[in-house]
């Protein structure tokens, strides 16, 4: 905070000195009050400003122990903490709230009301899996732990028999080659040609009489093949994150 550059005296004017310096006294009053409120609020020397009086900042002056307030009226105040001067609320009982540490700001990964690390502890504890719409690592933001990136694989809830039954497991493909064991119960109908001239002696070649010329019966006809056999999709409606998990 700016010294005030005027000063004034408490015992002047004397009772016995001129009334006349009280006028002085007055104008020294002024000066050094604006200069005071100044340091903290707006405070222009004309007084007639909008914003006058309004907080620019709130300057605290640093105490050994900034004490315990009165009932129903606690402190707000800087208390020395290893050296440094942070912010404390302190009730009525001298209970005193930290609100800074080291110097650092509210919220931050330091102690704020609390240990920063300690709670991150307590909400992320190894095995955490969290989901992420940024790519960094959650060690960085949270300030705690080991994390490993989960890629290419979606998380599903552990069950109690069944594919899901092993915590960790994994399994799956993004696409899928249909076996012949998975196709549907189906059935192929075979063509045969039948001889319809009949003549006891025709054995299907093209003789003098026969008309048409037929494969030896009851052979049957091949069937043409359908479908690529290439691998399908296999994958359901989804969404891309980033996903890691606490490993340590």
């Amino acid at each position: 905070m700016t010294v005030p550059t005027t000063s004034w005296d408490e015992n002047s004017p004397a009772g016995s000195q001129s009334i006349l310096l009280g006028d002085n006294r007055i104008r020294e009053m002024k000066t050094q009050v604006r200069e005071v409120i100044d340091a903290d609020h707006k405070f222009e020397s004309s007084g007639t400003d909008a914003d006058n009086g309004k907080h620019n900042q709130v300057s605290l002056i640093e105490a050994a122990d900034i004490g315990s307030g009165a009932e129903g009226l606690p402190i707000l105040g800087a208390q020395t903490i290893n050296g440094k001067a942070e912010l404390l609320f302190s009730d009525e009982d001298d209970n005193d709230i930290q609100i800074t540490k080291a110097g650092v700001k509210y919220p931050s990964q330091s102690t704020v009301l609390a240990d920063w690390s300690t709670i991150m502890e307590l909400i992320y504890p190894v095995g955490s899996v969290v989901t992420l719409g940024v790519s960094t690592n959650p060690g960085t933001l949270y300030g705690v732990g080991t994390w490993t990136a989960i890629t290419g694989t979606v998380v599903v809830g552990i069950a109690g028999s069944g594919t899901f039954d092993t915590l960790d497991g994994t399994g799956g493909a993004e696409t899928h080659t249909l076996t012949t064991a998975e196709l549907a119960a189906h059935a192929h109908v075979e063509m045969t040609s039948q001889r319809d001239n009949g003549d006891a002696g025709h054995d299907g070649t093209n003789v003098a009489g026969c008309n048409n010329p037929y494969s030896n019966a009851n052979a049957p006809q091949s069937t043409a093949s359908a479908g690529s056999g290439d691998a399908h999709n296999n994958l359901q409606p989804y969404i891309v994150k980033y996903v890691w998990q606490r490993t340590s």
